[in-house]
């Protein structure tokens, strides 16, 4: 008797899912980084900007996640030890992190081949999952977001001039599914019906 429970409970776990999925819809979130405080300028000395965010939906299901973002992009100027006094530009980055509980990256190098001028940019930038993150950590539409300049590594050298950032846009868009409202209460009390129908066999 209490494995036809079982197998009755699970059957209506396969079924409220399926109809999630099957009435939910595709939806774009925005999130103005500037709304939360972003600066917009980078450089060097600048310290590592973070917040917490909360996007207000939960997902299904997500498609994708990138950085929408504009600006410019003024490259520094590096040199060898070995030829001290011959400066040659480099290439800075623009680069923003998820974590809590996602890893996940992405950037925007440039000005190396422009210097001094600055390299503009618009562009939507992917972020790229690292170690054991998946998107389903931020079905929840919560985590933290990170901005910060970034150099290149220059070995047996050092920088003369770091360069620098300036932001005009920094908007962090998720792509996914998720359920229409008025169906996802029609499941719930679905499920809370289904659930007390098996408590109530259970006991009799």
């Amino acid at each position: 008797m209490e494995r036809r429970i079982r197998i009755k409970a699970v059957a209506a776990a396969a079924v409220l899912i399926l109809g999630m999925l099957s009435t939910a819809r595709a939806t774009i979130v925005e999130l103005d980084l500037f709304s939360l405080g972003c600066p917009t300028e980078y450089d060097f000395n600048s310290p590592y900007w973070t917040s917490d965010f909360d996007l207000g939906v939960e997902f299904v299901g997500i498609d994708s996640v990138y950085m929408d973002w504009s600006g410019e992009i003024t490259g520094g100027l590096g040199e060898y030890d070995s030829h001290p006094g011959e400066p040659f530009p480099l290439d800075v980055a623009v680069k923003a992190y998820l974590d809590m509980p996602i890893d996940a990256g992405t950037s925007v190098w440039g000005g190396g081949d422009t210097y001094p001028a600055p390299e503009i940019f618009d562009c939507q930038s992917d972020f790229e999952l690292f170690g054991l993150g998946t998107w389903s950590d931020l079905l929840d539409g919560r985590a933290t977001i990170w901005l910060y300049h970034e150099s290149l590594i220059i070995i047996d050298g050092s920088y003369v001039v770091y360069g620098s950032i300036i932001l005009d846009r920094a908007n962090l868009v998720v792509e996914g599914v998720i359920p229409e409202p008025s169906t996802l209460c029609l499941l719930v009390l679905g499920g809370l019906w289904i659930t007390c129908k098996s408590r109530r066999n259970r006991f009799n």
